[in-house]
């Protein structure tokens, strides 16, 4: 095996662990916070805040990595998430478990752009699709074993006891990281390519101001669910420990889905048309949970979106990579990524409005914008045929 391929697997098993740390949180965090006290308002600003630091966090990080390399990111990233989630497990006033979730959104915006441009940095370019496939599923693999982790633990009654292990997770991901990965700087030409002027930049905004959309609107839905999926669950009559299975029981199909259409995204031809599809059928999904009055009818029907997050999640990454210049991976994957983060960002805060109006307002809210955006965006396409990148000639973007 090269070394290349143990890094790249390395990556993918320390992924799946920092996933499983950040899952075995999630179902319980917003049960969590509001036997502590937090006012049900607050919880959208909570995950809005998670999502506004990892924002800023991810525009930062992604380029510092290109600079220091990729390992020293990922390693911070896993620590801080640890620290962030072990905070959680002591008695404070609510307003300091808002900090809390600030820290693990720093972690998160310095592990996720890293993760992203290291896959790019070792896997050939008519790879990729299939690599990124994998990426997904190992964050998928996370989301399977956390978030039943999280409800086991927290079925007992005692809901400290997912962050203790959340903590326990990170903390094992930030050592295998440090053990495993060797340190790695991006490849960078022999002659320093001149400063690109901001007419490179504004071509290549250009061009792929679609997928960065998309990433926007779909990411997105991650901070409605995030605020609103528990109490959405609850709302049905379900117990804490069908709320983790629910996570679990969506993440696994994406797994299996993933390792599948990330094929799919090493096909340029077909990316648009997979991604557009996997849109609309979220859309359908979303406006399906706003009719649902059965806890399992919604977690059935989360399968099919796993699905469609599946169809364009790889494809959309393996669109822009394809298109950074080597240099700047790790700055496009921080912009790529920040982009996900600031849609989640607001979707969170609009779902923190909404929700004192009823658990479902805000998936209205998400279905209609994920709607609206993926006409733009077909219209877009439609008008506009596959051209060449900032980069050289790339059929994908």
């Amino acid at each position: 095996m090269t070394s290349s391929r143990r890094a790249f697997w390395a990556v993918l098993v320390a992924n799946t662990v920092v996933q499983s740390g950040w899952g075995a949180i999630l179902p319980i965090l917003p049960l969590f916070v509001r036997d502590h006290g937090m006012p049900l308002g607050w919880m959208g600003v909570m995950a809005s805040g998670f999502a506004a630091i990892s924002f800023v966090a991810q525009l930062g990080f992604g380029r510092l990595s290109d600079i220091w390399g990729r390992k020293p990111l990922l390693v911070a990233g896993a620590v801080w998430e640890a620290v962030g989630t072990l905070a959680f497990v002591g008695s404070w006033p609510w307003p300091f478990y808002i900090v809390w979730r600030l820290v693990q959104g720093v972690g998160a915006g310095a592990f996720m752009p890293a993760a992203n441009a290291l896959v790019a940095d070792l896997v050939p370019e008519a790879e990729r699709g299939r690599a990124y496939g994998l990426l997904y599923a190992s964050s998928s693999a996370g989301f399977t074993v956390g978030p039943l982790i999280g409800g086991l633990l927290g079925a007992s009654g005692h809901l400290s006891r997912p962050f203790w292990a959340g903590a326990g997770l990170n903390t094992l991901a930030a050592f295998a990281l440090g053990s495993w990965l060797p340190r790695h700087r991006p490849e960078r030409p022999a002659a320093r390519p001149p400063r690109r002027a901001p007419a490179f930049w504004s071509a290549w905004i250009r061009q792929l101001w679609p997928p960065f959309l998309l990433t926007f609107s779909l990411t997105g839905l991650s901070g409605m669910y995030d605020a609103t999926w528990s109490l959405y669950m609850r709302g049905l009559g379900a117990s804490n420990w069908v709320i983790g299975l629910s996570f679990s029981l969506f993440s696994l199909p994406l797994l299996l889905f993933s390792l599948w259409n990330g094929r799919l995204a090493d096909r340029p031809g077909e990316r648009r048309r997979w991604v557009l599809a996997g849109a609309l059928l979220q859309t359908a999904i979303v406006v399906f949970y706003i009719v649902s009055r059965w806890a399992w009818a919604s977690i059935a029907a989360s399968v099919l979106e796993a699905l469609a997050i599946s169809l364009s999640g790889p494809a959309l990454t393996t669109m822009v990579m394809e298109s950074a210049p080597p240099d700047a991976r790790g700055q496009v994957q921080g912009w790529f990524q920040a982009s996900g983060t600031l849609g989640a960002t607001v979707l969170a805060l609009v779902s923190g409005l909404l929700l004192p109006y009823g658990t479902t307002r805000p998936f209205v809210a998400g279905a209609a914008w994920l709607l609206g955006v993926t006409v733009v965006v077909g219209w877009r396409w439609r008008r506009h045929p596959p051209a060449e990148s900032a980069t050289g000639p790339r059929p994908g973007g």
